[in-house]
């Protein structure tokens, strides 16, 4: 656990920012947590990146789990379709867990990673943390 710490706190930083506004994920599919299939996350206080997203929720989701998402936020037209793998979990508080998913493209549905990433900076009024 030490060594995991370490590796993740001494990486290079990279943007990170954290909102106060409301976003909404909610998981698509998810071959390795059938029981989170259709659930909606809704969360005020999340950070993410334009490779990357970290949520609140409550559910134990598996490390390395594959998940399908889509992400709106409050105030935003656009829906944005991500994939990615879960790549850390923690408990939080309540019974709650932290999870980072970090972002993937994927060919053989639809992704909108690449928008994700060219209009993270203007779709998002948030403020820089790192």
């Amino acid at each position: 656990m030490r060594n995991l710490g370490k590796r993740l706190f001494d990486r290079r930083k990279s943007d990170q920012f954290i909102t106060t506004d409301g976003v909404e994920v909610k998981i698509l599919f998810s071959s390795e947590n059938p029981s989170l299939l259709g659930k909606t996350v809704s969360t005020t206080a999340i950070e993410i990146s334009p490779r990357g997203l970290r949520l609140e929720v409550g559910y134990p989701i598996e490390i390395d789990s594959v998940l399908d998402v889509v992400v709106k936020v409050a105030g935003s037209n656009r829906e944005y379709y991500l994939t990615g793998n879960v790549r850390w979990r923690l408990p939080s508080t309540l019974g709650l867990y932290h999870v980072v998913l970090v972002l993937r493209e994927r060919t053989d549905i639809r992704s909108d990673l690449r928008a994700w990433k060219a209009n993270f900076d203007h779709n998002f009024d948030f403020s820089d943390v790192g």
